[in-house]
């Protein structure tokens, strides 16, 4: 394995475990077993190895939803045929099982936490992208399945969809314990329930 991949690795796997400011320089060095410098010279420092990381994660996750889309599309004539239902979960699905495209939702949690604390963090280039490629298709289902929703309206309600869905993930088990239940939902039956409630606010006005 080559320096670069080495660190890339160590990063990710430490990142993922303790988060992006507890990990430093050293520590991933010292786990890929390659010189302090090595991060400089490839990445130009943690700054660049944490956008490295960030583009790692994310761009992967937005390539399953335009797969996932497609797929649905295909079955029934072309996306613009695909009912709210299989629009929801496409796109939601690939933040609630990123191992399905070998992600980590350690890392999905971290990310969303990082960009929760400081929203002045700077979005790689290759991730904005793949999320223009995510709204194109998503708009053009999304349009024909709601031809009066507004372009803006519809990215915000996808947005709210994913944001409730990592707030149910985050908070669910502590709601649990608050209320005495220690029943664990199945992530199948916590799937469905999220999907119904994101359709429910698309069709919602």
């Amino acid at each position: 394995m080559k320096t670069r991949e080495k660190i890339l690795k160590s990063a990710w796997k430490l990142f993922a475990a303790e988060g992006f400011e507890s990990v430093s320089v050293r520590d991933i060095t010292q786990d890929a077993d390659v010189n302090l410098a090595a991060v400089s010279y490839h990445f130009g420092g943690k700054s660049g190895l944490v956008q490295e990381v960030i583009v790692e994660a994310l761009v992967p996750m937005n390539k399953q939803r335009v797969r996932l889309l497609q797929a649905e599309g295909e079955k029934v004539g072309g996306v613009e045929h695909a009912d709210m239902s299989a629009i929801i979960r496409s796109f939601l699905r690939p933040v609630v099982s990123p191992e399905d495209y070998g992600g980590c939702s350690n890392m999905m949690a971290r990310l969303m936490a990082r960009y929760l604390i400081d929203r002045d963090y700077d979005v790689p280039a290759k991730v904005m992208d793949s999320f223009g490629d995510v709204y194109k298709i998503f708009g053009v289902a999304i349009g024909a399945r709601c031809p009066g929703n507004d372009p803006k309206k519809a990215l915000e309600k996808l947005l709210f969809s994913t944001g409730a869905v990592f707030m149910f993930q985050a908070f669910s088990g502590l709601a649990a314990r608050a209320v005495g239940n220690d029943d664990t939902q199945g992530i199948e039956d916590f799937f469905d329930d999220a999907v119904k409630f994101a359709e429910a606010g698309f069709m919602a006005g």
